[in-house]
């Protein structure tokens, strides 16, 4: 496969199906990555239903290098993962690929250059940023709202997660998944099973102590349980508050929690909420599986078969950036 000699690739993810015009906002944020210290990356903007007088209005203002623009309504798992698809049929393979959800802006220029530091300084599958808003704390046994600041790197344990806004994934989980994403799950509770994809394939996951990058979020009066993000979270799959099967057949989540091979090879879901507990006795000090059939069980069911949902089938039109 062909490369273009850049490192990584940058997704920043939009979502148009709330029918908000929020593009005044994305071409501030993709102009915070354009200004960053740190350019070996091809940048690419996924976009699921925006109407095109937006993604005009994004390749007028910013220099980046393909929009990929679907017309399905479809969550942002599988969107991410096609917009991953499409850039390396195009550019060739990347060492890693940094989510970014709309609401993300960089706040310091050397921000993205701290971040892959910390990604390449270790056995890493995954290195989160902080945010200032919907971080996800209460996974570690604090206030959301108190928006406490980490001192130093944190390796998150298994069984828990912090929220997904600015994250590195490598790619030894896009080779060895087929995707980077998983993508059964249509709302909430993807990033409860991260933990445990690292794991599988022995690797680590980690939270920068230094970056920490702002995220659009906001919260109505007396609901913090209806605070959104910039695009609205899952717009086209919306469920209530608290749910935790809400994916895509062949199987429910309830079904697959209950599989006997997935416990014994060590597998836990939404552990926050003690829906279902890992057995610690599969991992090692290092927080390694011990044994090769969870990465085989977590390939099988959190990732779609072809035969389930084919991303050859997405309906979608890839825009030419001057970048």
């Amino acid at each position: 496969m062909k490369n273009n000699g850049k490192k990584y690739l940058i997704v920043y993810n939009t979502c148009g199906i709330s029918g908000k015009d929020n593009s005044s906002y994305y071409v501030n944020a993709i102009n915070t990555i354009l200004q960053q210290d740190y350019d070996d990356y091809v940048l690419a903007i996924s976009c699921c239903k925006n109407p095109d007088y937006q993604i005009e209005k994004i390749l007028e203002h910013c220099n980046v290098d393909f929009v990929n623009s679907i017309d399905d309504v479809l969550p942002v798992n599988i969107t991410f993962n096609d917009t991953i698809r499409e850039a390396t049929k195009e550019f060739g393979d990347f060492e890693g690929f940094l989510y970014l959800d709309s609401g993300i802006k960089f706040t310091k220029k050397d921000q993205l250059s701290k971040l892959i530091s910390l990604y390449e300084s270790d056995n890493y599958g995954m290195t989160s940023a902080q945010v200032d808003n919907d971080f996800g704390w209460v996974w570690f046994g604090l206030d959301e709202y108190s928006r406490p600041v980490l001192q130093e790197d944190m390796i998150v344990p298994i069984g828990r997660a912090c929220n997904l806004h600015c994250q590195i994934f490598s790619n030894e989980i896009y080779e060895y998944y087929g995707n980077v994403m998983p993508d059964i799950f249509r709302s909430y509770c993807t990033e409860s099973v991260f933990s445990f994809i690292n794991a599988a394939i022995k690797k680590k996951w980690v939270i920068s102590s230094e970056v920490r990058v702002h995220h659009a979020f906001t919260v109505p009066d007396g609901k913090p349980n209806d605070g959104d993000g910039l695009d609205g979270h899952s717009s086209g799959f919306r469920a209530p508050p608290g749910t935790w099967d809400d994916v895509f057949p062949p199987n429910s989540m309830k079904e697959i929690i209950e599989k006997p091979e997935g416990t014994a090879a060590g597998f836990g879901y939404e552990e926050l909420r003690g829906i279902k507990v890992h057995n610690p006795d599969c991992f090692d000090s290092e927080g390694y599986c011990r044994n090769d059939d969870l990465k085989v069980f977590l390939k099988d069911n959190l990732f779609l078969k072809k035969e389930y949902f084919d991303y050859d089938k997405i309906n979608k039109k890839i825009w030419k950036g001057s970048r």
